[in-house]
């Protein structure tokens, strides 16, 4: 099985991306799902995020992500501390999956939107890159209603600059333009992906 990493900044519309590639016969796995389960059912996990962010970061074995997220992705460094407590665990996960799955036909999209901050470029065959100008990802992330503005550029001030993701990444799709011109650029790198599937 061919597996991409999938990833892109606040807004860019990776996760509309991934439902494209779905729709086309792709195998989808979402990392930062994946992520959230581990820290919430790990005790080594839970127990380093108590000591981290407080215990009241978990209320009866339950995690509280807006507890953790407001304590999580207010700096830098706090948002490192967070990483190097999940993101190990989760490279884990998703080279064990991978490999479990090699033998078998197909395309794996594994959509994650801290693989390049986290170094997981790596552990894939090929990696795009979902983006947007900010303008267009700051509107669309305000537009979901769950976020405020100042939570958003607070967020997107912490991920990679988008220029210095393009260079590390083997395919880019541009997402300016409305959901119709997201779907032909998706099916555009799906053609080339099923090309190296057969090859």
């Amino acid at each position: 099985m061919l597996s991409i990493g999938l990833t892109g900044g606040l807004g860019s519309g990776k996760s509309l991306a991934t439902k494209f590639f779905y729709e086309q016969g792709a195998n989808i796995l979402d990392a930062d799902d994946i992520a959230k389960t581990l820290i919430e059912v790990k005790p080594e996990l839970i127990e380093k995020i108590k000591l981290e962010f407080g215990d009241d970061c978990y209320i009866e074995g339950k995690l509280q992500k807006r507890v953790l997220a407001q304590r999580a992705f207010v700096s830098p460094e706090s948002t490192a501390k967070l990483n190097s407590i999940s993101h190990p665990a989760l490279k884990d996960h998703l080279e064990k999956y991978i490999k479990a799955f090699k033998a078998i036909p197909g395309v794996l999209i594994v959509e994650a939107a801290v693989l390049l901050e986290a170094g997981f470029q790596d552990i894939f065959d090929k990696t795009i890159l979902v983006t947007a100008d900010k303008n267009i990802r700051v509107e669309r992330a305000f537009a979901r209603g769950d976020i405020s503005e100042k939570s958003i550029q607070q967020r997107m001030a912490l991920q990679m600059p988008e220029e210095e993701k393009r260079k590390l990444v083997d395919l880019v799709i541009e997402n300016n333009g409305d959901e119709e011109l997201l779907k032909m650029e998706c099916l555009k790198i799906w053609n080339k992906l099923r090309a190296l599937c057969i090859s």
